[in-house]
């Protein structure tokens, strides 16, 4: 009888694994930094569920890319001249899909850009191989000195039926200066896996929200 039970449970914790839902690739947010120069935007990239990546892991990651805007990135940050500007990037980025790195590149990859004193909010909208995604971020680092240095931009990879693929880069951005202006200097946190039933009303606050952005000012 006691060989029987423990069959009976081995049996049924196998049926619960053949159950488990896989883990979905989409999951975690892709984070990319790097210097802008002119019209290039090189740098490495990090995929993250756990926030903003550090900036050593930034730095030892072998995931590189290097982008070319289709207009100087800084001329899309105009102090008189606030409104919304779009440009688009081309290039490659390395990513190992189980076979080594190799050079993949995105078929569309469109931004949006508003000229903030302290930072400029970027948003994207874009499809790759892979799928859509969406990003938000900000151009940062350098405004004392003239001129922003360096852009970081987090891609959320979406579903096919999720909402936002409706969305252009300039309606992204859009919902971060308004709906969601609660990530403030933290765009990323606006950027969750699946949205809401209550989509397009605002996201809700993260739980802990200021816990978790002054994490995110002291890591880097």
């Amino acid at each position: 009888q006691t060989m029987a039970l423990m069959r009976k449970a081995a049996a049924s914790a196998a049926a619960r694994k053949r159950k488990a839902p896989p883990s979905d690739w989409r999951t975690p947010i892709f984070y990319w930094r790097g210097a802008i120069s002119g019209a290039e935007w090189t740098g490495t990239w990090v995929a993250s569920a756990a926030g903003l990546p550090r900036d050593a892991e930034f730095k030892e990651s072998a995931n590189t890319f290097s982008l070319r805007c289709s207009q100087p990135i800084m001329s899309l940050v105009d102090e008189e001249d606030r409104e919304v500007k779009t440009a688009h990037f081309t290039g490659s980025y390395k990513l190992d899909n189980g076979e080594g790195l190799a050079d993949y590149e995105d078929v569309e990859h469109s931004i949006a850009v508003c000229f903030g004193p302290e930072w400029a909010s970027v948003a994207a909208r874009g499809t790759t191989e892979f799928g859509d995604f969406v990003s938000l971020g900000k151009l940062h680092d350098g405004a004392s000195q003239g001129g922003y240095q360096t852009l970081t931009l987090a891609r959320r990879y979406i579903a096919d039926g999720d909402p936002r693929t409706a969305m252009n880069a300039t309606s992204v951005l859009a919902r971060v200066e308004a709906e969601d202006s609660f990530a403030g200097e933290h765009p990323w946190l606006a950027l969750p896996w699946k949205v809401p039933s209550s989509w397009p009303a605002p996201l809700p606050v993260p739980e802990g929200l200021y816990e978790t952005t002054a994490h995110a000012d002291t890591a880097q």
